[in-house]
């Protein structure tokens, strides 16, 4: 192996001014419930937040009377959704598939393909904007729905049994790129801690990280700031901790890929005492995944491998 391990390191060096470059470029230029009927007015300190197939909300969450609301637009991140609302006619028109459906604010009445059906709540209108009750959005469109009512953040996600077969299946790269698309929920008694001062169109901005040979939990590292850690549980990514990353030279905890001390941490930290981890971080200029394979006294095997299209992990030699 040592033989492979000189020529992957070597090609690697090769092409660490590449990445470089690119960045540079780039840079100039809790226990949630499910389907909850209802939820408590949101405290005023904290400003309610849903995540769409683990895509933050693009407006803002409303809460009225117990009722959870989200912009009709954000069925973008659902899936294949075509929607809007006709101001004259005061009608909210969603369709998918061969599924037309017609909604009218303030009403529990919808016509699915011209027939009625009721809903548990009714969309509502806020400056102009159509908003749709969560509930009823699990309820029509079969997405799973979840409120953490401390941290005052929603997740409305749907299945893909196509990501459960790969993270079940014994291929440990297909498994770790399900386990990436897993819906991501919180446990947090608090709002997730959030990116601080992002760096922007940086390429290879985000590093996931897991343990040699496993798939069952990963570190995610986002713009060198936010490190979150989640573990695999009845086929959810559950956020178990968090940490903003300052700028002094510092470590948490035992956690030796971490250079610099944190300025905040949420959750409970976990240990890699002892343990070999294997980072995985994508260039979008590249088109490739940079790879490394480190414990506590340092990389081990490092080198990149173009992953399959759309896709951040790769086949590590060293691993095997």
């Amino acid at each position: 192996m040592k033989n492979n391990t000189q020529s992957h390191n070597a090609r690697w060096k090769q092409k660490k001014w590449k990445m470089l470059l690119a960045a540079s470029i780039l840079t100039a230029g809790v226990a949630p419930a499910l389907f909850m009927p209802t939820v408590a007015e949101a405290a005023a300190t904290t400003k309610p937040t849903a995540y769409i197939n683990n895509t933050p909300a693009e407006y803002d969450v409303i809460i009225r009377q117990g009722v959870t609301y989200i912009a009709l637009t954000e069925l973008q991140f659902l899936g294949d959704y075509t929607f809007g609302y006709d101001n004259k006619s005061k009608q909210i028109s969603i369709k998918t598939g061969s599924d037309q459906y017609v909604l009218t604010p303030n009403s529990k009445t919808m016509k699915k393909n011209g027939q009625n059906t009721t809903l548990s709540s009714a969309p509502i209108l806020v400056k102009g904007k159509a908003m749709l009750p969560l509930r009823a959005i699990g309820e029509t469109f079969g997405a799973q729905v979840r409120w953490n009512q401390a941290a005052k953040e929603a997740y409305i996600y749907t299945t893909n049994a196509s990501v459960v077969k790969d993270y079940n299946g014994s291929d440990l790269t297909a498994a770790r790129e399900a386990a990436l698309q897993l819906p991501r929920l919180s446990s947090f008694g608090q709002p997730r801690l959030q990116v601080k001062n992002p760096l922007g169109p940086v390429d290879s901005s985000t590093a996931y990280i897991f343990e040699q040979g496993q798939k069952n939990s990963f570190f995610m590292i986002e713009d060198n700031n936010l490190v979150s850690y989640y573990t695999i549980t009845n086929g959810n990514a559950m956020l178990k901790w968090q940490a903003n990353l300052g700028k002094q030279a510092g470590t948490i905890g035992d956690l030796f890929f971490i250079k610099t001390k944190p300025v905040a941490e949420a959750g409970t930290r976990p240990s890699v005492a002892g343990k070999t981890l294997v980072s995985f971080k994508y260039s979008r200029m590249l088109e490739e995944t940079a790879y490394d394979m480190m414990n506590k006294k340092g990389s081990l095997e490092s080198g990149s491998a173009t992953p399959t299209k759309g896709k951040v992990i790769v086949e590590v030699p060293g691993e095997k």
